[in-house]
């Protein structure tokens, strides 16, 4: 009798242990998801790249001033295209049509190559949820520079991503150049980004997602905004009403004057020097 009780005995602290055991196991579990998931939240935390919200407008009337330079590029190229829908589409003054890339990899470009350094103020693209749904893109990024081999941001802080909210119409990005370190020395105004416009020979705009996870995206157009060439006649205290007069009138007539010489053949002659 004194061995089955003890036994009953042996047998009640093995179910002790197992439970305690398994309980310890369970915590344990616990903890590691516990683990991951913080780690998890803290590699999304810490990838996050600075935002820009872009909402759009119905037109453009906001740069008035600058003049429009996607017409001296040498070369616009494109990731992919479906057939029909490519560089002409983008740049035929029409809403009605668009580039409609054509590949399973992501992200999709756009690249502007010009045969001599451009100054580039804004990005102006033109797009349409409520037609293009999926096709949208949703977020994208803008780098600039001497070849596809030496690409950096062109928009301050670095790395800093476009976010677009169902845009229907026109979605204008400024850009902006880093601060100048001889700004400090010079007691210039870091905190003053409007003056400071991109200086390229190459923009690339990369379409980084899509609405609604689309796969292919759509472009109905692409602008390139750059300050106009201002100051060609400058004027002298001891001029005439007359000759004010007709130096205005010389100022208007010459207004276009860098249109005069958009051809790549004669762009080397577009700037005074």
């Amino acid at each position: 009798q004194n061995n089955s009780l003890a036994t009953m005995d042996d047998d009640d602290e093995t179910n002790d242990n197992v439970v305690e055991e398994e309980a310890q196991a369970d915590q344990d579990e616990e903890v590691s998801d516990a683990d991951e998931q913080g780690g998890e939240e803290g590699a999304v935390g810490g990838s996050t790249e600075p935002t820009l919200p872009i909402s759009a407008v119905a037109n453009l009337d906001s740069l008035y001033g600058l003049r429009e330079i996607g017409k001296e590029a040498l070369c616009w190229q494109l990731s992919s295209a479906k057939p029909g829908n490519g560089v002409e589409q983008i740049r035929d003054q029409s809403t009605d049509t668009y580039w409609q890339s054509d590949g399973v990899s992501q992200p999709h470009s756009i690249q502007v190559h010009f045969g001599r350094r451009v100054a580039l103020s804004h990005v102006c693209l033109y797009l349409d949820y409520n037609l293009d749904e999926s096709y949208t893109p949703k977020t994208l990024s803008i780098q600039v520079g001497m070849t596809t081999q030496d690409l950096t941001p062109a928009i301050f802080p670095a790395n800093t991503v476009v976010e677009l909210t169902e845009p229907v119409g026109w979605c204008i990005i400024p850009l902006m150049a880093p601060p100048d370190p001889l700004d400090d020395l010079e007691g210039g105004d870091t905190a003053n980004t409007s003056g400071r416009v991109i200086r390229t020979h190459l923009i690339q705009i990369s379409i980084i997602s899509m609405h609604q996870n689309g796969r292919d995206t759509h472009i109905r157009q692409v602008h390139l905004y750059g300050p106009r060439t201002t100051g060609i006649f400058p004027s002298f205290p001891n001029e005439t009403a007359n000759d004010n007069a007709q130096e205005n009138d010389e100022i208007k007539r010459r207004r276009n004057f860098d249109d005069e010489f958009s051809s790549v053949g004669m762009s080397q002659f577009s700037v005074l020097r």
